[in-house]
């Protein structure tokens, strides 16, 4: 059955949704609203925000994470069952489940995963700067697959784990083969897949469709049919969710957060209200001036007043962060390494020390703010703009869309912009994000002193010794400023009750197969 658009009440004669409830006939349909349209439904040789959800359902991972991070889960197996480094660090052995199928039928085995890897390398994929530190990838046998490394590397697993949802799908061999690449070829818009569910069809402009695999070897799931409708405007995305057209309204589409207190009083709601290893932060651009003196560096991280900004932002419910890595991993954190408290005065002596003194007109020197559109992105751009007017910054707002903030981020072509750092599943994510030429690096900060201990820490083997290097790298941050912390983020969506295995429940931790799969959702009883 196809669903109608723009008339999807034409689904039911074989399911009933009423406020999210499904009373189950023939078949359970679950439709999940997504802001972008895919680009193609080959997620593994581009980032595409609209493929990343049929992608990660249609496909399986070598290995994956998803909110269980949150319970301590780095990384667990998709298609790898186990895996073993060598006491060196400098060989992984992964071991495949053995009763994995192609949908088209052919079994899945090692060489499917070699190949996979060896494109990605070969083509330079997004996914290929996880596998950067690869030298030789073999296949003992169909079922084992050995990565040899360049130099020791203890977060090569979880790091691949972390990516994999988005851009780390494994491919069949028998299929792509003789492709060049996985973007040209008649699979590309047609995937034929391991994962959970199957696809049906894409209609552009409307919706994804994709149905349950019977040979799933982890089990059919309890959704026969999986709809990823393109909802770009978030009200009407709450429109259709409090017309029962879909039961879970992700935290893309969240709700101001001035309205969860009434929406924990509602019966007809379940509220998620997640921690997250990302923290919400600002990027300084260290190569513009006035931003290449630390001591301006310095004057904004004492202007800025968390306490305030959570208060006019977030009705007090994010919590501030000023250490240099976010509440989950506390375990990582170097409790000596704070980012500086809220003080004007502090802030106004730093400027006139640095050469910006108040001119007649009140301003020392004008400067540009810009953020993504991401949930709680703009409350603090506009929040923080005020705080650098209020010592004598004249902050401009620079507002644009995704596309055109990413592409700015990319040349460095910002002054300050609200951003985030991703601080797991291994801190080695610190080197994406402030290693020299780290692919998250938007501020130019080069540190070689850094750049060496995230090397040395790779190759630790002893969580203890690990910790040591880490708590160096956060005293470096808090010491050099490209960045300031600002939250711990919580992120914020709505469930109708009696749902449960969504990613965002601890039901569906360590077995949502990726942040994007539903293969483990299942309906009211």
């Amino acid at each position: 059955m196809k669903v109608v658009v723009g008339a999807l009440c034409a689904l039911i004669t074989m399911v009933s949704i009423s406020m999210g409830s499904v009373v189950r006939a023939q078949e359970v349909t679950l439709i999940i609203p997504q802001l972008s349209e895919p680009k193609t439904l080959s997620p593994s040789f581009a980032a595409d925000t609209g493929g990343y959800h049929p992608g990660s359902n249609i496909y399986s991972h070598l290995v994956v994470m998803d909110w269980g991070i949150l319970e301590g889960t780095s990384a667990y197996g998709d298609l790898a069952k186990s895996w073993e480094y060598s006491p060196d660090a400098k060989r992984v052995t992964f071991k495949l489940h053995e009763n994995v199928k192609w949908h088209d039928g052919e079994p899945l085995t090692s060489a499917d995963v070699k190949f996979t890897f060896d494109t990605i390398i070969a083509n330079k994929y997004t996914f290929s700067s996880y596998l950067s530190n690869v030298e030789k990838i073999t296949t003992p046998d169909d079922y084992t697959v050995v990565i040899d490394l360049k130099v020791p590397d203890v977060a090569f697993v979880p790091m691949q784990a972390q990516a994999a949802g988005w851009t780390g799908k494994i491919y069949p061999k028998h299929l792509w083969e003789g492709q060049g690449g996985f973007d040209k070829g008649p699979y590309v818009n047609n995937p034929i897949g391991s994962g959970p569910f199957k696809f049906k069809e894409w209609v552009r402009g409307s919706h994804v469709e994709l149905v349950a695999n019977p040979d799933y070897f982890r089990g059919k799931p309890a959704v026969d049919r999986l709809i990823f409708k393109v909802v770009s405007d978030k009200n009407v995305a709450r429109a259709e969710f409090e017309a029962g057209t879909f039961p879970y309204l992700p935290y893309d589409y969240s709700p101001p957060l001035a309205e969860f207190a009434a929406f924990q009083k509602d019966p007809n709601l379940e509220v998620i209200l997640n921690g997250s290893h990302y923290g919400r932060d600002i990027q300084l651009n260290t190569a513009r001036e006035p931003l290449n003196k630390l001591k301006v560096r310095q004057a904004i991280a004492f202007a800025v007043d968390r306490d305030a900004m959570s208060s006019l932002a977030f009705f007090g419910l994010w919590k501030p962060a000023q250490y240099a890595i976010v509440d989950t991993q506390k375990k990582w954190r170097n409790d000596a390494a704070k980012f500086p408290d809220h003080d004007k005065a502090k802030a106004e002596a730093l400027l006139d020390e640095a050469g910006y003194p108040r001119k007649d007109d009140g301003w020392r020197f004008e400067l540009s703010v810009t953020n993504p559109t991401f949930s709680g992105s703009v409350g603090i751009a506009e929040v923080l703009v005020q705080q650098l007017r209020a010592v004598g910054i004249k902050a401009n707002w620079d507002k644009y869309d995704n596309s055109t903030w990413y592409s700015k981020m990319g040349e460095r072509d910002f002054d300050i912009s609200v951003y985030f750092t991703r601080y797991a599943p291994d801190p080695d994510a610190y080197s994406e994000h402030f290693g020299t030429g780290g692919g998250r690096n938007f501020m130019g900060y080069s540190n070689p002193e850094f750049d060496k201990l995230a090397v040395a820490a790779r190759a630790e083997t002893v969580f203890e010794e690990r910790k040591k290097y880490y708590q160096e790298m956060q005293a470096m941050l808090v010491r050099d400023l490209p960045y300031i912390n600002l939250f711990n983020v919580l992120q914020p969506s709505l469930l109708r009750p009696g749902w449960t295995g969504f990613n965002v429940q601890p039901s569906g931790f360590n077995k949502s197969i990726t942040w994007f799969g539903y293969s483990s959702v299942k309906p009211p009883q």
